[in-house]
């Protein structure tokens, strides 16, 4: 058998060709990157809310703050309230009328001008020491803060002002004026619709050399530092310069302690005067100055007139917007197709519209105007202070100490910017009703509201006449620029 010899088949490479394909190729890519469709742009992500959005500032909180002045229990009072069948004095029917228009209140304040001793030993003017039962029918017509701080608080004592303090706490009122311990503040701050209030009380003292007095009895030993009282410079309302630091400094106290606004009570001025006096007015601008922004007083026993002063305050200044991150030229974020695209003219550069002029900002108002309330005297809410028993005492003016007021401030709160804005003050009169009823002696605080003619207690009494005298006393007392007159809802 012969061998046989298998010849390699030479292939032969066509480098043209190749090259030729290799030209086709890079054309249909090169094309491929200049022609082809672009992906469409990703449509933002749209949300329902601003992920990364700031809290929106809080809303501006609304309070309606009431007043009253002079709570007082004379004899003739508790003898009324007594029931022999069960051996209880009553005395909330007395707030028949009124309680609504207490218990509507956002914080409600009154002047307890009276003691609970709690020892059975009651008795009026000169030294007043009541039933426990009206503190309770106090707190039920709906009245949040006793103020105790009056030229009867210490008429008990040492005891009964601790006592008072103990009774009206245990039944859920905040009292300011006077404390139990050293360890807890002055003056006591309350929260209403998440606004902290402090509230600062003080009474005038009847001091003129040598021990501390009010109404002439001596302040026991060490008891300033237990109740809030100031010696007087002139008169019976300015105090002294000593004593007036010692107020500024619990106004400032309430604020760094957290108070967002302060209420001063002041008990003060000439009994039985319808004017406020310049010492009155003196005090009430000074706690003002040192950041009150309502005050409220009484002790005359009869009204007095309205007044409100303004001050200038600078907003406060808003932190500065951090600088934003330096943003990367557009280009640079393209993809590189689009810049080869450019590079060869199909997509042509578009010109950026030009930005429209911004319209220029109205300049922001850099301060508030701040109104601070001043009601001189509220008169008496209750008392049996009236023309049949006061007539020999002061003639001319008996029938003014049958009459009070409710005295209150609505106004809107900023918490973010601390601003009170409009705030309106108004007063509805009320006038005392006192007569037999059904063989009984009865005591009621009447509104002069729109319900005046139709209230039941003044047919049967008849003194209708009477009330209705009382609404234009007040509204001749009260100036209508500063202070509205109301006549209920």
């Amino acid at each position: 058998m012969g061998r046989h010899t298998r010849k390699k088949k030479r292939v032969k490479i066509h480098w043209g060709r190749m090259l030729l394909s290799c030209l086709v190729l890079f054309a249909v890519i090169f094309a491929g990157i200049l022609f082809w469709p672009l992906p469409a742009k990703a449509e933002p992500e749209i949300f329902d809310e601003d992920p990364i959005a700031e809290e929106p500032a809080p809303e501006p909180v609304h309070l309606s703050i009431r007043a009253v002045g002079d709570v007082m229990c004379h004899p003739a009072q508790y003898q009324s309230a007594y029931n022999a069948s069960t051996g209880v004095y009553d005395f909330s029917g007395n707030y028949t009328y009124i309680k609504k228009y207490i218990q509507d209140a956002d914080l409600a304040l009154c002047n307890v001008e009276t003691t609970f001793k709690g020892d059975g030993n009651y008795v009026g003017y000169p030294i007043f020491n009541s039933p426990d039962t009206l503190a309770t029918a106090i707190r039920d017509a709906g009245f949040d803060v006793a103020w105790f701080a009056n030229n009867h608080m210490i008429d008990t004592g040492k005891t009964g002002v601790m006592r008072t303090v103990e009774l009206m706490r245990g039944l859920g009122m905040t009292v300011a004026g006077a404390r139990l311990t050293t360890d807890e503040p002055r003056s006591p701050i309350v929260e209403v619709n998440g606004v902290k209030i402090g509230i600062v009380a003080y009474t005038y003292e009847t001091t003129t050399t040598g021990r501390r007095l009010i109404n002439g009895n001596p302040i026991w030993e060490g008891g300033t530092d237990f109740i809030n009282s100031f010696r007087c410079e002139s008169g019976l309302a300015y105090a002294v310069e000593a004593d007036r630091a010692a107020i500024a400094a619990e106004i400032k106290g309430c604020r760094d302690r957290g108070a967002d606004l302060v209420i001063a009570y002041f008990h003060w001025g000439n009994e039985y005067q319808r004017e406020f006096n310049a010492g009155e007015h003196n005090m009430a601008q000074f706690a003002a100055d040192a950041g009150a922004d309502m005050i409220f007083a009484s002790h005359p026993h009869l009204l007095q007139g309205v007044e409100c002063f303004e001050y200038q305050v600078d907003y406060p200044v808003p932190e500065p917007e951090p600088e934003p991150e330096p943003v990367e030229e557009e280009e640079e974020n393209e993809p590189w197709i689009i810049r080869v695209r450019k590079h060869f003219g199909l997509i042509k550069e578009e010109e950026p519209e030009p930005e429209p002029e911004p319209e220029p900002e109205e300049p922001k108002p850099t301060f508030w105007t701040k109104k601070v309330p001043v009601f001189y005297s509220m008169g008496n809410l209750i008392s049996n202070q009236r023309v049949e028993t006061m007539s020999d005492y002061i003639p001319a003016k008996a029938r003014f100490t049958e009459q009070g007021m409710i005295a209150w401030v609505d106004f809107d709160y900023d918490p973010e910017t601390k601003e009170i804005s409009n705030l309106q003050m108004q007063c509805l009169p009320t006038w005392v009703e006192k007569y037999k009823k059904n063989g009984h002696v009865e005591y009621y605080i009447i509104p002069l509201d729109k319900d005046l003619a139709s209230n039941p207690e003044l047919a049967n009494s008849g003194h209708l006449s009477r009330a209705q005298q009382a609404l234009e006393d007040v509204k001749a007392l009260i100036d209508p620029a500063i202070c509205t007159v109301i006549n209920g809802y």
